[in-house]
């Protein structure tokens, strides 16, 4: 088997983590929030901002990963085929969203997967670039 089918394949399972996660009562806002009311002793409002930020910072780790695994899995138009699969699915999810009890899809959501996919992506190209750099140096 080659190498770009097993990170096909991973990008497949983290596709597939997602969607249980998305699905999952125990992954809405609230639930988030009071997980961080429990660990922290803080208040009600600075859980609250606390939730926002970590709930975003998990969109843009998580498809920026995803972004990364399909990035491996081509060999031409890498980048833009990966930005554009990652795109669609975080479409497809936060539209899947919108069927689950106590979540809701958002567009916003969409581009700041979107957003993460696109920075993971670059950083990647960027490393990339340094380390032919590096060795032609």
């Amino acid at each position: 088997m080659k190498k770009r089918h097993i990170w096909l394949a991973a990008a497949m399972l983290v596709c597939v983590a997602i969607f249980i996660t998305t699905a999952s009562p125990a992954s809405t806002g609230g639930q988030t929030k009071l997980f961080i009311l429990k660990i922290l002793p803080i208040s009600e409002e600075v859980a609250a901002s606390l939730n926002v930020l970590f709930r975003k910072l998990v969109h843009l780790t998580a498809f920026g990963f995803l972004a990364i695994l399909f990035y491996n899995s081509f060999e031409k138009n890498r980048f833009l085929i990966a930005w554009g699969l990652t795109t669609f699915y975080a479409a497809t999810d936060e539209f899947h969203q919108v069927f689950i009890p106590e979540r809701t899809g958002s567009w916003l959501d969409v581009g700041l997967d979107s957003l993460g996919a696109l920075l993971a992506l670059l950083a990647l190209e960027f490393f990339r670039k340094c380390v032919v750099r590096r060795k032609k140096g």
